[in-house]
């Protein structure tokens, strides 16, 4: 589909190619930088007074990267917390961090965002404290994580701190193409380097090769080969080889957006019940994307793809494994279950991943002013066209080699 028209209207107001460069120099886009960070800056100061709030501590690696357009405060990966503070008090922001961090972070990830700098020695943790509570008032503060003594905000508070962040501004969404492009392309290329015999881990090695050297982070990167398949939905790899057939997924980070898509592989014909069983999954994945539109809720979308299921013959198969939801600064902001009450819209970042035992069906969708947008399609994976009374949509076939 073609780019949206008129996307620079769906910002805040919501509420609730080549290779990356590094960590800076691609953060620039129609909207600079500088303006995208104040803006959300706004946005923050917008939700304290709503709440009754003087001062918002961020400690995750997922709304740090939100709040400075992008940059990266975690060392280990494997934390929700990263090595970094941002203090946002009504007429200033701050940086704290201890002093290994700050040279590295001032220079590579904040550098000319006007977050000051505040700094205490890594073996005197204890002084982050007492520097908080110099810098605001703590009666009147909380924390995204509930860090340094801090209560969490999602303790109370019906107007959810991490709504903020759920719909994508203009710069975030070039983002975002350029992750879903760069990610698919990894993948993909992974997918035409494969042969028979190769162990799942050798394909993983890979896949993450091919992931890292474009500045992505390969979160989750999953293979199977031939049974192992149909008997686990995520399957880690091992030693196996793979033989016959070929799945292979991946959720994939940069400057904290996270990007989801799996594709399958046969080394030579389909197996028939594979194809059949294959035919039905995009068919429920492509309702999935067509009925997700903006102003319905995810619930009303899961139901009416659990009815897709149904008239594909296989009723039960959503109930064995989750059926993705909303995306962005979490592999999954929100999941969508028959019941969630939130509403896509435009600028909302999606990723449905439907299976049915044996095969599934997963990109990464924006949703435009005009509909949705899949993100991680290149145009080189052959596909399967699904028409259906809501619409018609292609999907990710299997690839034959």
């Amino acid at each position: 589909m073609s780019r949206p028209k008129g996307m620079e209207q769906a910002f805040f107001g919501q509420g609730h190619g080549n290779h990356d460069p590094g960590p800076v120099q691609s953060l620039h886009e129609s909207m600079n930088r500088l303006e995208e960070v104040q803006i959300k800056l706004e946005s923050v100061r917008a939700w304290l007074q709503r709440n009754g709030l003087e001062a918002m501590l961020i400690n995750s690696q997922a709304n740090f990267a939100w709040l400075t357009g992008g940059g990266e405060n975690y060392v280990y990966v494997g934390d929700a917390a990263g090595e970094a503070y941002l203090l946002v008090v009504p007429d200033r922001t701050y940086l704290l961090t201890n002093n290994i961090e700050a040279r590295r972070l001032q220079e590579e990830e904040v550098a000319d965002l006007p977050f000051e700098a505040v700094t205490w020695s890594w073996r005197r943790q204890g002084d982050a404290k007492e520097m908080l509570a110099s810098l605001c008032d703590v009666s009147k503060a909380m924390s995204d994580l509930g860090s340094l003594g801090l209560p969490k905000v999602s303790d109370g508070l019906p107007d959810g701190f991490n709504h903020l962040r759920y719909t994508m501004s203009p710069p975030e969404i070039e983002r975002y193409r350029r992750l879903g492009q760069e990610a698919a392309q990894a993948l993909e290329a992974v997918c035409l380097s494969v042969e028979p015999g190769d162990t799942e881990l050798d394909i993983a090695a890979a896949l993450a090769y091919q992931c890292r050297k474009r500045n992505i982070l390969p979160l989750v990167n999953l293979v199977a080969g031939d049974e192992r398949i149909a008997r686990y939905r995520h399957p880690l790899p091992t030693g196996n080889p793979v033989r016959k057939t070929m799945l292979i997924a991946l959720t994939g980070r940069r400057h904290g957006l996270h990007i989801s898509l799996t594709r399958l592989v046969s080394f030579g014909p389909v197996d028939p019940g594979l194809l059949a069983r294959h035919r039905a999954v995009v068919a429920v994945d492509a309702r999935y994307t067509l009925e997700s539109r903006a102003g319905v809720t995810m619930g009303e979308v899961v139901r009416r793809a659990i009815d897709q299921y149904e008239s594909e013959g296989f009723p039960q198969e959503w109930e064995l494994h989750h059926q993705g939801g909303l995306t962005g600064y979490a592999g999954r902001e929100i999941f969508g279950t028959p019941d969630s009450e939130h509403r896509l819209q435009p600028g909302q970042v999606f990723t449905w991943n439907p299976s049915i035992t044996g095969t599934k069906s997963e990109d990464t969708i924006l949703l435009t002013a005009d509909g949705p947008e899949v993100l991680t399609r290149t145009g080189t994976w052959p596909e399967l066209e699904v028409e259906l009374p809501v619409g018609t949509l292609c999907r990710p076939a299997i690839r034959v080699r």
